[in-house]
Formats: C-alpha cells, sequence, structure tokens
C-alpha cells in the first residue's frame, strides 16, 4: 500500500469511527476532500487496509472506552446468539474482528432451511424486526430490540462446513466466531480487555 492509500485509509478510518458511519463509500469521499485530493486518479484503499487501519486507529486512541464498548457489544451478541442456538450462529464483522465503533451492528449469520423457523423463533422470544430480502436470496433481519443494533443473516445456500455463504455487500467475511468462540474471546478478554 502507498504512503497515499495509507493515508486515505486512515482518514477514512477517523471519520467512520467519529461518525459511526457504515457507509463506506462516503468516507472515502471524505476523506478524499479532507486531504484536498481529487477523486479521479486517485488511488482508493481496500476494504481490507481501511478494517486494518479501523483496528490500528481503535489501538491507539480507544482506549478503555472502545473495549468496554466492544466487550458489551460482545456480550449483547452472546446474549442473541444463545437465544437462537438451534441456527448454528456466527460472529462476524466489525464485533467479532474488534473495530466496531458505537453505530456498528451486532452481525451474526445464521444457518436456517427456511426464514419461517426464524420468524417464529423472534416472534417467540418477543424481539421487534424488520426483514429485508436481497437479489442474491439472503435476508437480513434488524432488531435494536437488544442494547445495540443487530443485524442476523440468512442465506439459503450453505458454504463449506454447513456455514451461511459469504455475504457480498460485507467488507470481507473475516472472523467467525461460533458460541463457543466467542465464551472463550470473552474469557481472554478480561485478562486482556483491549481486544
Amino acid at each position: 500500500m502507498s504512503s497515499l492509500t495509507a493515508e486515505i485509509a486512515a482518514t477514512a478510518a477517523r471519520i467512520i469511527i467519529d461518525s459511526e458511519l457504515t457507509d463506506w463509500r462516503l468516507a472515502r469521499r471524505k476523506a478524499l476532500e479532507q486531504l484536498d485530493l481529487n477523486a479521479h486518479g486517485t488511488p482508493l484503499p481496500t476494504d481490507e487496509e481501511i478494517i486494518d487501519a479501523l483496528l490500528a486507529h481503535q489501538r491507539l486512541f480507544g482506549g478503555a472506552e472502545h473495549a468496554e464498548r466492544l466487550r458489551a457489544q460482545r456480550e449483547t451478541a452472546l446474549e442473541v446468539m444463545e437465544a437462537l442456538a438451534q441456527f448454528s450462529p456466527r460472529l462476524t464483522g466489525a464485533v467479532a474482528e474488534g473495530w466496531a465503533h458505537a453505530g456498528s451492528d451486532i452481525r451474526i449469520e445464521l444457518s436456517c432451511e427456511s426464514e419461517k423457523l426464524l420468524d417464529y423463533a423472534l416472534i417467540d422470544l418477543g424481539v421487534t424486526y424488520t426483514v429485508d430480502a436481497h437479489r442474491d436470496g439472503s435476508y437480513s433481519y434488524r432488531t435494536e430490540d437488544a442494547d445495540w443494533p443487530v443485524r442476523l443473516v440468512v442465506g439459503p445456500v450453505m458454504g463449506a462446513r454447513g456455514r451461511p455463504r459469504e455475504d457480498p455487500r460485507a467488507p470481507r467475511t473475516g472472523r467467525r466466531m461460533d458460541l463457543a468462540a466467542l465464551r472463550r474471546c470473552l474469557a481472554n478478554a478480561e485478562d486482556n480487555p483491549a481486544f
């Protein structure tokens, strides 16, 4: 990565965290504006480069506040995953990888034969939610009932080892945690609260 691309990634990461943005295209455009760069011909950072910059930013500036928020987000994820254990939940995205900010969704991928089974489970739990269907056949269930926004992703086609296939809208698959891995992560975080 060139130094210019690294600077754009670092600026975009700061904007994402400070503004709690989820639109990374907008963050890239704002970074170009702040750095007084022309959008045409300027090499933009990849999603992976922005994620690396987000992790670096949180390590440098997040401190105890970030560690406490990340722990709270992961504890909420654990509660949701335990309640939906029958769907083989896996925590992915910002909360799993450790670069989450206050506006980050808790993203949980589920294995489900039918979306109706998940609908019934959520109704039985008394959870209020909205559903978005996507062109690729996947569904996103969004709920605000928890302390943090939760997005449950269900895809009809299973990937290797029975895991939901990758979501093309996600920056990258990255770290995936099942219930046991999340419990270990939370137990280890007591000894090492940074991530």
